[in-house]
């Protein structure tokens, strides 16, 4: 699959390397400047009630990703939010959850499953 170009900034002409992509087919997922701290850090990892062990990243946005199925509230990570299954937006890869609280919202990604 062809790499999709990066955002080319207007006012200079460079592009933007600061986009981080789906691993499997480089779609655009998020920027580095949506990334934030949830619970004190940036990156976490938990361990779902299957066993399985997932290393996380705190993102404001992530436009690149779809929600899949409905919002949960068992076995939560983030006390108090609810959370939902997100995929690439272009291959389905399942990248992380859409957490939400109160009206707010942040994605956890699964750092594996990106390149910046």
């Amino acid at each position: 699959m062809a790499k999709e170009q990066s955002a080319t900034d207007a006012s200079t002409g460079t592009t933007d390397d600061d986009d981080v992509r789906c691993v499997v087919c480089d779609h655009r997922i998020t920027h580095r400047a949506y990334r934030i701290e949830m619970s004190g850090a940036h990156e976490h990892t938990f361990v779902n009630p299957g066993g399985v062990v997932n290393h996380i990243g705190c993102y404001a946005a992530a436009p690149g990703c779809i929600q899949n199925g409905d919002p949960q509230q068992a076995f939560s990570w983030f006390p108090g939010w609810s959370w939902q299954i997100v995929s690439c937006g272009r291959c389905r890869t399942h990248l992380g959850w859409i957490y939400r609280c109160a009206g707010e919202q942040f994605h956890g990604l699964i750092v594996a499953a990106l390149h910046d």
